[in-house]
C-alpha cells in the first residue's frame, strides 16, 4: 500500500491540474517505448508495474531490475489508451532515472571495491517520503 500511496503522490505533484498533452490528443490505444538516453542499470520495474496496474497499462519487459542497458538500446514497451500513458509518461520516465541513476552509481561502487573485501551497505540518509524507493533501488 505504501508504494500504491507513494505513487499517487508523485502523480498527483506532477499532474497537479491537469495535463496539456493529454488534453489535445484524442484517446485512443497506443504503444510506445523508453528508450535508454546512456548506458547504466536497469532499476524501477516493480514500480513501473505497479503504475501499469494502477492505470491499466499493459507492459512488455526488454530488461529486468539490476541489468544493464547501453545508450540508445529499448528499454520497455508500454501500451494502453493515449491519454493515460501521456499523462504518466513524465511520472515514469522521472521514476525510471532516479532509480537507475542510484542503480548504477552502486554498481560502480560496488565494482571498484569488489577484490578489497569490502562490503558496500546503503544508508538510512535518503530523502524525505523516499527510503523504500532508493533502497529498492540499490538492490
Amino acid at each position: 500500500m505504501l508504494k500504491e500511496n507513494f505513487l499517487r503522490a508523485l502523480i498527483a505533484e506532477d499532474v497537479g491540474r491537469g495535463d496539456l498533452f493529454s488534453r489535445i490528443s484524442t484517446a485512443k490505444s497506443i504503444r510506445a517505448y523508453i528508450i535508454a538516453k546512456s548506458e547504466g542499470v536497469f532499476a524501477g520495474q516493480e514500480y513501473v508495474n505497479i503504475f501499469a496496474k494502477m492505470y491499466d497499462l499493459e507492459l512488455e519487459w526488454i530488461i529486468n531490475d539490476g541489468e544493464h542497458f547501453n545508450k540508445g538500446e529499448k528499454l520497455l514497451f508500454i501500451s494502453g489508451n493515449s491519454k493515460t500513458i501521456l499523462s504518466l509518461e513524465r511520472s515514469i520516465l522521472d521514476m525510471v532515472l532516479h532509480a537507475s541513476s542510484i542503480a548504477t552509481l552502486t554498481a560502480r561502487y560496488v565494482d571498484a571495491i569488489k577484490d578489497t573485501g569490502v562490503k558496500l551497505l546503503d544508508t538510512r540518509k535518503t530523502r524525505p517520503l523516499l527510503r523504500e524507493f532508493e533502497k529498492y533501488a540499490v538492490r
